[in-house]
């Protein structure tokens, strides 16, 4: 009961109230209470919007495809490679996680910019003649910085995951002649499966909302879907809009993750079951 209670409260309500205002208009003295579904006709009349959010999806299913390349090798190298002072490593890994989500963000402005580290080391070495202007404000910034922050979500389950395999499956794999490479793409990758699912799930879930780095490391060719969203509720307080505008990203969000689900068997992700 009291877990029905906070559900109520804190997920049911809001969304509840947040899909009531889209049914509904903002003038410049409030809400206009009669029922209208000019909102919706709005969304998918104007290809601007519906590009701006295939686009969202296509930065974060990118991002979240390279936070598991990048996080496989890494939760390998920690969950079977590192025998000694693998806490350690760990610590060390995550100690810049310890600093706020924004001043993390911020950080990469003057490592990217035209007079930024990154600039300024290349020309020294002679690697290029003048300040190049393609490392921000772009949607390779965007990219670059989401990965950067969200590393840790894909990280940490295929950590996990990699971490609880049997090393008598893998060594009952190596006395029947297994090489290496063979134990790794029989054995080793798919009972990895469900933690590699579950870290792309997380990122994919937190990425394609994001507002904050396209804001400040994106420019205007960044910019994301959520940007849109918050915007409308904080700049131009058109509430009706960005409900509608919120509930088709929670909508389109939710139908790609339960249709992954369904092929991964969502159980075996989160629960490690068979």
């Amino acid at each position: 009961m009291p877990v029905f209670f906070l559900l109520l409260v804190f997920v049911i309500a809001p969304l509840a109230a947040m899909m009531s205002l889209t049914f509904f208009r903002s003038t410049m003295f409030g809400l206009d209470w009669h029922l209208t579904l000019a909102n919706y006709a709005r969304l998918f009349s104007d290809p601007i919007y519906l590009g701006l959010l295939l686009k969202s999806l296509r930065i974060s299913v990118t991002v979240t495809l390279v936070v598991i390349v990048v996080g496989y090798p890494m939760a390998y190298w920690l969950a079977r490679v590192v025998l000694r002072g693998k806490y350690l490593c760990l610590l060390l890994i995550f100690i810049p996680y310890w600093i706020d989500y924004l001043i993390r963000t911020y950080a990469w402005v003057p490592l990217l910019g035209r007079g930024g580290i990154i600039n300024h080391v290349a020309i020294r070495l002679g690697l290029i003649g003048e300040p190049l202007s393609v490392l921000l404000h772009n949607e390779f910034a965007v990219h670059l910085v989401l990965v950067y922050v969200f590393l840790p979500f894909g990280l940490i389950p295929l950590y996990l995951s990699l971490e609880r395999l049997d090393r008598q499956v893998l060594q009952a794999s190596a006395d029947l002649g297994a090489s290496p490479v063979a134990t790794f793409i029989h054995v080793i990758l798919p009972l990895s499966i469900p933690g590699l699912a579950g870290g792309g799930l997380t990122v994919f879930i937190l990425t394609v909302g994001a507002y904050v780095t396209p804001k400040l490391v994106g420019g205007p060719s960044g910019i994301m879907f959520g940007n849109l969203v918050a915007d409308q509720f904080g700049a131009t307080f058109n509430w009706s809009w960005g409900a509608t505008l919120a509930v088709a990203l929670a909508v389109v969000t939710f139908v790609m993750v339960v249709a992954l689900s369904r092929r991964i068997r969502i159980a075996q992700v989160f629960l490690q079951t068979e």
